[in-house]
């Protein structure tokens, strides 16, 4: 029994209310939900609400509010976007360490006296301007998706040691800053592409 425009929009409302609004990650619960309710319609031959209620029960382990420090110690998220969220963040800041440590190394033992910073410093500008214009196509769209999140998580990042860099006028903090571009552009190319990507498919743009 297919679920009407009027029904899926409901569970969309729903969705809404319990801060599900990353679109990639609602549309995909969304479908999944109303597959369920649609099962439970056929099977016990029940109307729309009663299907809707057992369903989110079913799923309200999963669709309650959590809070994890790695991903943000600001907002709630649904239990659900926690989970994925994090495995993303783990792999990201488990980088971002490794890099730093080993930035610091190589400055120590390579580079300590010989160090270029003006090379460094036009290198993170020319690099953060090309991402301010990523972030600029991710605010004019007004989609939010988990990948624009995690953009706009290590762009913020980004922005404070591209403050640093022309502020401290100190050969350590240019390098430092240096390494921490190169482990997190991979991250911010990725989601940049992966936003884009997901809005082609859908055709939201």
């Amino acid at each position: 029994m297919k679920l009407t425009v009027e029904q899926i929009d409901k569970i969309d409302i729903i969705l809404n209310k319990l801060g599900l609004d990353f679109l990639d990650f609602k549309l995909e619960i969304k479908d999944h939900i109303a597959c369920e309710v649609e099962e439970e319609m056929e099977m016990n031959q029940s109307d729309f609400n009663s299907a809707l209620i057992l369903v989110l029960q079913r799923w309200e382990h999963k669709l309650v509010l959590s809070e994890s420090l790695i991903i943000s110690n600001k907002r709630l998220f649904p239990k659900i976007v926690v989970d994925q969220l994090y495995k993303r963040f783990l792999i990201y800041n488990i980088t971002i360490v490794v890099s730093i440590l080993f930035g610091i190394l190589v400055y120590i033992n390579f580079l300590n006296y010989s160090l270029d910073v003006n090379f460094f410093k036009w290198i993170f500008a020319s690099c953060f301007f090309i991402f301010c214009a990523f972030r600029l196509i991710i605010y004019l769209k007004k989609i939010k998706t988990s990948y624009s999140y995690m953009f706009n998580q290590n762009f913020w990042i980004l922005t404070l040691y591209f403050v640093f860099v022309f502020l401290v006028d100190s050969s350590f903090m240019n390098f430092f800053s240096f390494t921490i571009l190169m482990a997190v552009s991979p991250f911010l190319i990725y989601s940049f592409y992966k936003h884009q990507h997901f809005i082609n498919i859908y055709k939201l743009a």
